[in-house]
């Protein structure tokens, strides 16, 4: 009887202890991963969050939130100082938009009202330049628009990119493809393009805005983060701003850098250095 009783002590031990650690073993498996984009290889199906709208502030204020996925930004301070905004591209070595996301490598300018985005995109067709004047347009002078008769051959590996106001109601935006080996290929994109009047502003004579960069993946049917899409491998280097006389680092850990986040923050990874930006993201099925 006395044996009985033990073995019966035991066995109630251990379905106390089965009933109370279940349900954290089976939360634990339900649990996203929350690994970083670039943890899994392409070929990967590995389970992580498909909602996430999380922000990581790196450094000034978030600007906007938007649900479109993994997506990162960094501003200029507003002023007058600068000119003109410059960076190197390397294009990204892994691209997967999954049939039905967008991606954008991207410069921009920021005025009163809200952003210009002058960049490169890829829809399908190859790397090409674009421009969005943000939340503007009309039928004779579209909002969106991408410049298909310069997109990037395919011994493309990176692309200069320069951005810069011209006055209150144009931009100007270069694009030009190299090489592995720097030299230029394809045409070079080189012109004017309108904006609405009423988002840039002068001061002094000069305009008064903020640059900004950013890279992002963004659907065209819903933001399902488990698409399965990525675009890694992607390099913002040299990125400088010019005020006038000689170019100065643009750098994230500068002060011309006042704002900066990512966004999605499992499905992105940035790391910076000098004046130079990688990032990957992945929309994990």
């Amino acid at each position: 009887m006395k044996y009985f009783k033990k073995i019966l002590s035991c066995f109630t031990a251990i379905l106390l202890l089965t009933t109370l650690c279940l349900p954290s073993a089976m939360a634990a498996q339900t649990l996203p991963l929350g690994l970083p984009p670039d943890s899994y290889p392409h070929t990967s199906a590995a389970p992580c969050s498909t909602e996430d709208y999380s922000i990581k502030q790196i450094k000034g204020n978030i600007n906007f939130t938007e649900a479109a996925g993994g997506f990162y930004y960094a501003y200029s301070p507003m002023s007058t100082t600068y000119q003109s905004c410059f960076v190197n591209v390397l294009l990204p070595t892994g691209l997967n938009r999954a049939g039905v996301r967008n991606a954008y490598i991207s410069l921009g300018i920021s005025g009163s009202k809200h952003g210009i985005d002058l960049g490169i995109c890829n829809q399908g067709s190859g790397w090409m330049p674009y421009s969005n004047d943000l939340r503007e347009g009309t039928s004779t002078n579209p909002a969106f628009r991408t410049y298909p008769d310069y997109v990037a051959p395919s011994t493309a590996k990176s692309a200069q990119i320069t951005a810069k106001p011209v006055s209150t109601t144009k931009v100007h935006l270069y694009v030009q493809f190299q090489d592995a080996n720097g030299n230029n290929v394809g045409t070079a994109f080189d012109q004017d393009i309108s904006v609405a009047p009423g988002n840039l502003t002068m001061s002094g004579g000069k305009i008064n805005c903020k640059f900004f960069r950013f890279a992002s993946l963004v659907s065209t049917t819903g933001d399902n983060q488990a698409d399965g899409s990525y675009m890694t491998g992607g390099m913002f280097r040299y990125c400088q701003l010019y005020n006038g006389s000689k170019y100065v680092s643009w750098g994230i850990g500068t002060n011309t850098v006042s704002d900066c986040f990512i966004h999605s923050t499992s499905h992105i990874t940035l790391s910076y250095s000098g004046q130079n930006d990688t990032f990957n993201i992945r929309h994990n099925g």
